[in-house]
């Protein structure tokens, strides 16, 4: 997501359009990807990686892309050596 100066602590509101969809519960700075990283619930029918969401962090709602996969090692390859 762009945290831009503040990420995610927990309970901010996820939107989609201009309706609550979700809230996050958990997030900060992944270091090893780079990226301010959100976790939270969204509606089933809203997990596509082509619907806009925003994060509301400090009253600014911010971009966020949904993402399915992991971040981190997503085929598994570093456990694999």
């Amino acid at each position: 997501m762009d945290a831009d100066d503040a990420d995610v602590w927990a309970d901010e509101p996820i939107w989609h359009d201009e309706d609550v969809v979700g809230f996050v519960t958990s997030g900060g700075y992944a270091h090893y990807s780079k990226k301010s990283v959100a976790l939270g619930f969204v509606p089933v029918d809203l997990i596509d990686e082509s619907n806009t969401l925003e994060i509301e962090i400090l009253g600014d709602r911010r971009p966020a892309t949904l993402v399915t996969e992991p971040l981190f090692d997503p085929a598994g390859e570093r456990m694999r050596g």
